[in-house]
């Protein structure tokens, strides 16, 4: 009986290994992405935040969205809605100019998009993202 307890044992100590080998292998790495834009005609209302939002990224890269800030639906990726800062631009790491918009979806920070080189960085997990409507 202690035979079979200690394999049964050793077998889930092997599966918990290899589902946490899985997991610190998934990719947060930068992915390419097809933006589709808003139509010229539709009108978006600025969206607000309503308290600071601090987003980390898996190479430990830290973006803080301050309360306040306001953020324009641009368009939208397979991953979610796309929102541009209208205040502020949020740098995108290296190089120094690129910009970086929020990726969203229902309520939630899921990433970044770099326009300038067409590529999503998704968050390791998603974030609350405590929009209101700007009046």
């Amino acid at each position: 009986m202690i035979g079979r307890v200690t394999h049964t044992a050793t077998a889930g100590l092997v599966s918990l290994f290899l589902a946490g080998a899985l997991v610190a292998c998934a990719s947060y790495t930068p992915e390419r992405a097809v933006f589709v834009p808003v139509v010229a005609g539709e009108a978006t209302a600025a969206l607000l935040l309503s308290r600071e939002v601090k987003a980390t990224f898996a190479d430990g890269v830290v973006y803080t969205l301050p309360e306040g800030s306001q953020w324009h639906r641009v368009g939208a990726l397979v991953q979610g809605d796309v929102y541009r800062p209208l205040d502020a631009s949020l740098p995108a790491g290296k190089p120094a100019d690129a910009q970086a918009w929020l990726v969203a979806s229902r309520g939630k920070l899921l990433g970044v998009y770099e326009p300038a080189r067409s590529l999503y960085t998704p968050l390791p997990a998603p974030q609350v993202l405590p929009f209101s409507q700007r009046r």
